[in-house]
């Protein structure tokens, strides 16, 4: 197998799990969405706790896609985490 091949699919699995991640969290980043149009800190309070089950779950497919992205492009995690 080629080298380039090996390239492309790291790319791909990685890409894979950033996918994954977007999906998987659709509550969490809806909630995150509501944020902004509700400013009262009653109803973003029980926003919070109505997500409260499932955000740790959800966010494995984050630290998947940052170890992964560690793993196959060193470089590249080097130049993003200190811009984030």
């Amino acid at each position: 197998m080629p080298a380039d091949w090996l390239v492309l699919l790291s790319a791909a699995a990685l890409a894979f799990a950033v996918l994954c991640y977007i999906v998987l969290d659709g509550t969490d980043l809806g909630v995150g969405m509501l944020f902004a149009c509700n400013p009262q800190p009653e109803h973003r309070h029980v926003m919070a706790f109505s997500i409260l089950p499932i955000w740790d779950g959800n966010e494995t497919w984050l630290v998947l896609g940052g170890g992964g992205l560690l793993a196959l492009f060193p470089v590249a995690y080097g130049l993003l985490l200190p811009a984030l």
